[in-house]
C-alpha cells in the first residue's frame, strides 16, 4: 500500500508555456529575491507575479526514505 502523500502546485521553470491574461507566453527564468517569487516571460521586460498566470499544477508524492549507514 502507497503511503505517500500528494501536493499539487504550479512549477514555474523555464521554458513551460503559461497563459498570461489572454494570451499563451513562455517562461525565460524565475528570480526569488526577498522572499517573493518573479516570473519573467520570454520577450517582456518586467517580471510577473505568479499569481497573474495560470499553469496546470504538478503533482509532487512526499514519502518518508529510511536512512542506510
Amino acid at each position: 500500500m502507497d503511503d505517500a502523500v500528494y501536493y499539487y502546485m504550479p512549477l514555474f521553470r523555464q521554458g513551460v508555456s503559461v497563459q498570461f491574461g489572454q494570451s499563451r507566453e513562455t517562461v525565460s527564468h524565475v528570480v526569488i529575491r526577498r522572499n517573493a517569487m518573479r516570473v519573467y516571460l520570454v520577450g517582456h521586460d518586467a517580471p510577473v507575479h505568479p499569481d497573474m498566470l495560470t499553469l496546470e499544477p504538478t503533482a509532487f508524492s512526499l514519502a518518508r526514505v529510511p536512512d542506510h549507514f
